[in-house]
């Protein structure tokens, strides 16, 4: 798998205005012409209005393809995208979900990142894209782009290549996950025990299932 890397984005938060909402948002990124300086805990230039919850530490740097994001566009009947439009700090021009496992380790120039998580879509994709189906289309077409935890930070230019180095051993896809998450639909046994092996699953997931693992 070797996405080819179509534009580098960053951004913080800004007001974004729609059918009578107002709220202040990180969503929107533009691109960058110098590199993505990335840390093991920030990019540098990005910053978020909910740091409790964006940017964490599996969640320091969002990439998405735009095959998956033209299957979403789509669904509200509309073509153009300007790169960095649904948050993403990599537009890629393909980043297959369904064949990327939590665990999987990248090599994005300088960088080295471990998928971790799908984004998952709140309300305020209605606002970003002014269409009352934003969020539930997302959730609809089964792909929102993944979430990557920093193992090795670094520099990422736009002509580096973004490369899957390491599959993770206890494999469990992104769309797997995302369709589960999204769909609230519980995890069975031999599920959570294939997540618990994994080793790369969000302390905040892994802290939900232990409990009835042990009981």
């Amino acid at each position: 798998m070797n996405p080819k890397i179509l534009s580098l984005n960053c951004g913080t938060p800004a007001l974004m205005e729609w059918n009578g909402q107002s709220v202040i948002s990180s969503m929107l990124r533009k691109p960058v012409t110098g590199p993505l300086v990335v840390h093991r805990d920030h990019i540098e230039g990005n910053s978020f209005q909910a740091p409790q919850w964006h940017g964490v530490e599996y969640a320091v740097l969002y990439a998405f393809g735009m095959k998956s994001i033209h299957r979403f566009l789509h669904l509200l009947n509309r073509q153009n995208y300007e790169p960095g439009e649904l948050g993403e700090n990599i537009t890629l021009d393909d980043l297959d979900e369904s064949k990327i496992s939590v665990g999987d380790i990248f090599q994005i120039g300088a960088v080295k990142a471990q998928a971790v998580y799908p984004r998952i879509p709140c309300s305020k994709v209605n606002i970003r894209m002014q269409h009352s189906r934003g969020q539930k289309a997302m959730q609809e077409c089964g792909r929102s782009g993944v979430y990557f935890r920093i193992l090795e930070p670094g520099e990422i230019h736009l002509t580096d290549s973004f490369r899957l180095v390491e599959e993770s051993k206890h494999r469990f896809l992104i769309s797997e996950l995302y369709y589960k998450v999204v769909n609230g639909i519980q995890f069975n046994e031999a599920e959570m025990k294939r997540a618990l092996a994994n080793g790369a699953f969000p302390q905040k997931v892994i802290g939900k299932w232990t409990p009835i693992l042990k009981g």
